[in-house]
């Protein structure tokens, strides 16, 4: 497991018996540190390894961008496989991003795997099952854009909610009293 957060996340998660890896399994969030296992994978052979590392969206400094850069010891090749278990986070600097990523992998040969995800947020008709079994006194839609939470008010008005009475649609900072 390779990058900083991998790291951070990883050995929490492991710690908190969340996961347990297998003997083989390393794990690395130092920068330095990671070349120097990214050489010993040049050195050894790349097919004795499975690099798990950060950056799905394309996130500068990140190990999957440093790698489609060439700016690690690991040399991506023709044949190469790139999975990508994380979808984008729908946002036009994470598609830019991602494909500025994805050329670079490209060019450097690999063969890409994208969308291999299940999302971890649940589905429309899971939503409504949620909204039918707590029956909340008032909705108010977060985490996404304008458009998203626009969305979201819409689909609680077909479970007949009403905006501005039941239906909340706030923006960062504002405050709603509840009486």
């Amino acid at each position: 497991l390779l990058g900083r957060s991998m790291e951070k996340y990883g050995v929490t998660a492991e710690r908190m018996k969340y996961v347990s890896y297998p003997k083989t399994t390393s794990v690395y969030g130092n920068r330095k540190v990671i070349d120097r296992m990214l050489l010993r994978m040049m050195k050894e052979g790349k097919e004795k390894f499975l690099p798990i590392v950060t950056g799905h969206q394309g996130e500068p400094g990140a190990m999957l961008t440093r790698l489609a850069r060439g700016e690690t010891p690991y040399q991506l090749a023709k044949g190469d496989k790139v999975i990508f278990s994380a979808g984008i986070i729908p946002n036009p600097m994470n598609h830019g991003n991602r494909a500025a990523i994805e050329q670079g992998l490209r060019g450097a040969g690999a063969r890409i795997f994208p969308d291999l995800h299940v999302s971890g947020h649940a589905y429309r008709e899971d939503h409504r099952e949620f909204v039918g079994l707590l029956h909340p006194q008032h909705i108010i839609p977060a985490h996404g854009d304008l458009k998203m939470t626009a969305s979201y008010a819409q689909f609680a008005h077909e479970l007949g909610y009403t905006l501005n009475s039941d239906v909340h649609l706030m923006m960062n900072g504002q405050r709603l009293r509840l009486t």
